[in-house]
């Protein structure tokens, strides 16, 4: 590496308050200055996989496996998410100091890749917006009760197994409509859905508007207030500069001009001298009928006045849950290291829920049912070897009620593991409810019940695993 380059490499870098855009002459001339907005495109138009190709959340419901019917959700949650959202993509400007021998290395009109694949092959045009003014024109004419706007830089990443670890609750679907459940899944997920993209983007530094709302049109930002230069490619035609100019009438900005000498790339002054179309309309599709009445804009605000109630329970239920967790934790951790040495078996402890059943799972909010707090819970997993043969699970759960009540679970289970499908058996189960301040002496009594029932199983689990045929 030669020194200019480790100099570019750990310099201090300043962000300034510039975006830049790239796009071809006939964009500029006959569509973005003339009409003095800038489009919002369709996401599904990005190149980056991640974005173009359908998103599809995991599907639940409340506890519950989802029905086959529920997965006919995913198509109408893509078309919401996905074909309702529109994009306009920018440049960051990044400064170096003057000291260096490339101070203009990394500014945003300095991307060659840029240039070549949106600047019309260095043919086209820069445009040079002041960001706050940009920003607050979108955010002005894009605010609305079913809307969302979000601004903000894209973040890149070598690997992305999926936007979203939360899925979507079919049942809350069902309760307050696919339109409101993806704008509360879009305004939650925002910065994992819109802006992110593979590492392979990362030269063009983005920064993003992103709109989600109820249409598949178009949508712009009118930029008279925040367009503060253009800038025109290294190859841009001469006998287009007087369409330009004629279009840069109505503004009062500077024009530049990409120069290069030695593959050292310069922005100089000028010396003197994609078109806006409609997007077609989507046919109506059908789309889930949700149980609650009202408009979009009344059942989003249902929906998030829910998330925000079931945030509220949590957070009030936080202290009384930790203690819980940890009183869990500990027991289910002392009972594996009590049959750590258990013939040909492997022991585990996992967090989970399952001794909860599904009844009374805590549900997504909104959906109706008794209300849980917080629930936690702990499961002590003994396998027998070899693995994928037999297994014995011990669990325990905790949840946290209104009122300051407590219901606790545990639960014992075999499962066998078969070609055609494994065979799970249920052993024994508790369920008792109690005070808060009566959880320590009923979570002992519960945990000491639950190692005892695990050793009561415990010959029938031999047995069968003795007379088990490893799976292949």
């Amino acid at each position: 590496m030669d020194f200019s380059e480790y100099e570019t490499l750990v310099a201090p870098r300043e962000l300034t308050g510039h975006l830049f855009h790239y796009t071809s002459v006939d964009a500029a001339a006959s569509g973005i200055l003339p009409s003095q907005t800038l489009r919002l495109s369709p996401y599904t138009a990005t190149n980056d996989l991640w974005e173009s190709e359908p998103h599809y959340p995991v599907l639940t419901s409340s506890g519950e496996s989802p029905a086959a019917s529920d997965f006919a959700v995913w198509d109408d949650l893509d078309r919401q998410l996905r074909q309702h959202a529109k994009v306009a993509c920018l440049t960051q400007d990044i400064a170096l100091p003057e000291s260096v021998f490339n101070p203009d290395a990394l500014r945003g009109w300095a991307h060659l890749a840029l240039w070549a694949h949106y600047g019309g092959r260095h043919a086209g045009v820069c445009l040079r917006f002041d960001r706050e003014r940009l920003v607050a024109s979108f955010l002005k004419a894009h605010a609305g009760p079913t809307s969302l706007a979000f601004h903000g830089p894209v973040h890149y990443l070598t690997s992305q197994n999926s936007p979203v670890t939360r899925g979507v609750d079919t049942r809350q679907v069902g309760e307050f409509g696919s339109d409101a459940v993806a704008l509360a899944y879009g305004e939650k997920y925002k910065d994992q859905l819109f802006f992110r993209k593979h590492l392979d983007w990362d030269s063009e530094s983005e920064y993003r508007l992103v709109v989600l709302n109820q249409t598949a049109d178009y949508e712009f930002v009118d930029i008279r207030e925040a367009l503060t230069g253009v800038i025109l490619g290294s190859a841009f035609p001469p006998n287009r500069v007087t369409d330009l100019l004629k279009a840069l009438e109505p503004y009062e900005v500077p024009v530049e001009q990409i120069r290069y000498l030695n593959r050292r790339m310069q922005c100089l002054p000028f010396e003197k001298a994609t078109l806006r179309e409609t997007a077609p309309a989507l046919s109506p599709l059908p789309s889930v009928t949700p149980r609650r009445t009202g408009s979009l804009a009344e059942r989003w605000a249902a929906l998030r006045a829910a998330e925000a109630e079931a945030k509220a329970h949590k957070e009030s239920a936080a202290p009384v849950a930790a203690a819980a967790d940890r009183m869990l934790f500990e027991g289910i951790g002392t009972l594996a290291a009590g049959l750590a040495d258990w013939p040909a078996t492997a022991v585990d402890t996992h967090s989970h829920t399952g001794a909860i059943p599904p009844e009374h799972q805590q549900r997504s909010p909104g959906l109706p049912g008794e209300t849980v707090y917080a629930q936690t819970g702990y499961m002590c997993v003994v396998e027998n070897l070899p693995t994928y043969s037999y297994t014995l699970v011990a669990a325990a759960a905790v949840q946290v009620l209104a009122e300051g009540r407590l219901r606790l679970h545990a639960v014992t289970t075999t499962e066998s593991w078969r070609p055609n499908g494994n065979r799970r058996e249920e052993h024994w189960r508790d369920t008792q409810e109690c005070a808060t301040e009566e959880i320590e002496v009923v979570v002992t009594q519960l945990l000491t019940e639950l190692t005892h029932q695990v050793h009561i199983v415990r010959p029938l689990f031999d047995q069968e695993r003795s007379q088990q045929t490893p799976s292949p």
